[in-house]
């Protein structure tokens, strides 16, 4: 039997490293090596991400903030270019810029979204987007999270807007500003609500004369995160350089 391979698991005390902590418990390709988290605890096995030294790890999975993201791709570049997968959302576009340079070195999944159904909803969106908007169709898209998210629109909705952008050249509005509503133009509208414990949920509305078509994807639970995370985790090993997506996982390039 081929031996594990080796993972540091960046954000281990948060929802998303509990989640993952759980399905490789038992996995036959994977096992953690070491768990990192800010609020660490060097007795009960964590360390902080300022103290990822011990190396050795074949993959690194990092679900944290944007800043300690930026520091866990650069750990991964001096450590001998180390492949990274990252959920984290809400970076900055000079963020972003910084994982493209890495990334021209190292292997590296950036995505903000690793569900199947999210990554399937997204490879179908171009030909749908540009068909509809040639016709005329208004797109909207809403988005529902629990009351602590910190970025809005989530990443997963700026996802899919961009999606449709790039299909349909229309420009995309956050939110709808008072008294815009008598007059539609090439736009897509993104709206964002927050509250209780609502993991996660997008609609995408294409609405034109006397019909609307609806996609609506619902996440239930993290599991559904986790599990693209580790399949990412599997995949990059032994990756060329590159910025890569779940598409690329999944065999869905657009």
């Amino acid at each position: 039997m081929p031996e594990k391979k080796r993972v540091c698991l960046v954000g281990a005390l948060g929802k998303m490293g509990i989640a993952i902590r759980s399905l490789l418990e038992n996995d036959l390709d994977l096992f953690i090596n070491a768990r990192v988290d800010p609020a660490f605890d060097p007795q009960d096995g964590y360390r902080g991400i300022d103290m990822i030294s011990r190396g050795g790890e074949d993959v690194v999975i990092n679900f944290s903030t944007p800043k300690a993201t930026i520091e866990v791709a650069s750990w991964c570049y001096e450590r001998g270019h180390v492949p990274l997968v990252t959920g984290t959302t809400g970076l900055s576009e000079n963020e972003s810029n910084v994982l493209k340079e890495f990334s021209k070195k190292m292997p590296i999944i950036h995505d903000s979204n690793m569900s199947l159904g999210v990554n399937l909803i997204d490879a179908l969106l171009p030909g749908l987007a540009n068909t509809l908007a040639s016709e005329g169709w208004d797109t909207e898209i809403t988005e529902l999270h629990h009351r602590m998210k910190k970025d809005s629109p989530s990443g997963t909705a700026r996802r899919f807007a961009l999606t449709i952008s790039l299909a349909s050249g229309r420009r995309i509005i956050q939110g709808r500003e008072k008294g815009h509503v008598s007059e539609r133009g090439d736009e897509i509208f993104v709206h964002s609500v927050r509250g209780g414990t609502i993991p996660g949920e997008h609609t995408i509305y294409f609405m034109g004369p006397d019909e609307v078509i609806e996609i609506h994807h619902r996440a239930l639970s993290n599991k559904i995160f986790a599990l693209g995370a580790v399949k990412a985790a599997k995949w990059i090993i032994g990756q060329k350089p590159g910025l890569y997506s779940m598409l690329d996982v999944l065999g869905l390039k657009k």
